[in-house]
């Protein structure tokens, strides 16, 4: 049992005096102020002095800087001063060390076989039974994939049909280019040859504007 010797430097009391001081226990220093004013009420002598208190286990939370502050109140009524101490903080019984050791043997102890799901849901082993799924209409069941990736191409669209008029200017082009290529008749021919030449660029030419557009494809409608 500690015995106090009255308020000293540092200590701080709640204004009234005893002969005699015995020590009522260590507290945060956040409630002393309001306990010294309980014990003024009740008529209790009471004084707090700072003392340094020990580091706590894993996760304790002590007070800013290690400090509490230990209370000392008159000998004759320390029952009564011991009956307003705060209530003592639950976790202060637990061992914090023994808590989380066995936090991480239970992180590396294996987990249960127990599956996830119910076991009326589970399916026999080897078992190939399943549920039918009714598919919406037209969602493609029954087709074939291979018949469903098959494309046919269109047809080619038929050749047009050359006039009379582009035929002769043709033909007059072509016998125009073999008499200068193969200098036929001794060159008597040669600006006949021209001639047919430049006629028959000159009709095709001609006869151009009076066809479909080059744009308009195969499909032209009816010409009239």
């Amino acid at each position: 049992m500690e015995y106090g010797q009255g308020p000293r430097s540092g200590a701080r009391d709640n204004g009234l005096r005893c002969a005699t001081y015995l020590a009522v226990g260590d507290l945060d220093p956040r409630v002393a102020d309001s306990l010294l004013d309980a014990l003024r009420e009740e008529g209790i002598a009471a004084y707090v002095t700072p003392t340094t208190a020990p580091r706590g286990g894993y996760l304790e939370s002590p007070p800013p800087s290690g400090l509490t502050d230990r209370l000392f109140a008159d000998a004759e009524h320390i029952e009564r001063a011991r009956k307003l101490l705060p209530t003592a903080d639950p976790t202060d019984a637990i061992d914090f060390d023994d808590a989380w050791q066995q936090v991480l043997a239970s992180l590396q102890t294996p987990s249960s076989a127990a599956p996830s799901w119910p076991v009326s849901e589970d399916v026999a082993p080897g078992s190939t039974a399943s549920i039918p799924v009714e598919l919406p209409i037209g969602s493609g069941a029954g087709v074939d994939p291979a018949e469903e990736d098959h494309f046919d191409p269109p047809p080619p669209p038929p050749l047009p049909r050359l006039r009379r008029v582009t035929w002769i200017a043709l033909a007059a082009i072509i016998a125009g280019v073999v008499v200068l290529i193969t200098g036929y008749d001794n060159g008597q021919l040669f600006w006949l040859a021209i001639v047919a030449i430049v006629a028959g660029v000159g009709t095709l030419i001609w006869h151009m504007k009076d066809g479909p557009p080059i744009d308009s494809g195969w499909d032209d409608g009816a010409v009239v």
